[in-house]
């Protein structure tokens, strides 16, 4: 996935029960003052698709919910309801960019993965496949 893809998913877009993720829309992360303006489309027609999510990622994402929600209740109407975002700040507010990157390099770090030039691509992930099977 894109940086955009995975800054954009919303809730709504995640089907907890079948393990589905439904990727239709793309992060300006030049951040309008307009929220309807935060959403575009992706990057290509053949981008919107639906992914299966591992159950690794199902049970994070159930975690990630109830701490969500958790934020929901004790920031009340500083939250931002409207986004709906899966990732996103304590607020509910969208990540900035660096962030997203930086916290992808921490990852990356710690598991020893080489750095990416290009995260989420699905072609880095198929090298990679193939360079361990070498």
């Amino acid at each position: 996935m894109r940086k955009g893809e995975v800054g954009t998913l919303q809730w709504p877009d995640i089907d907890l029960k079948n393990g589905l993720a439904t990727v239709s829309k793309t992060l300006d992360y030049d951040l309008p003052e307009n929220p309807d303006d935060l959403f575009g489309d992706t990057k290509t027609f053949n981008s919107k698709r639906t992914l299966k999510i591992s159950n690794t990622l199902l049970a994070a994402l159930r975690h990630h919910l109830n701490v969500q929600n958790q934020n929901k209740i004790t920031l009340g109407e500083m939250y931002r309801h409207d986004l709906n975002l899966i990732m996103c700040r304590t607020d509910g507010s969208p990540i900035p960019k660096s962030s997203l990157f930086n916290s992808f390099s921490r990852i990356l770090k710690r598991t020893a993965l080489p750095p990416l030039t290009y995260p989420f691509s699905s072609t880095y992930a198929r090298s990679i496949a193939i360079r361990s099977w070498c």
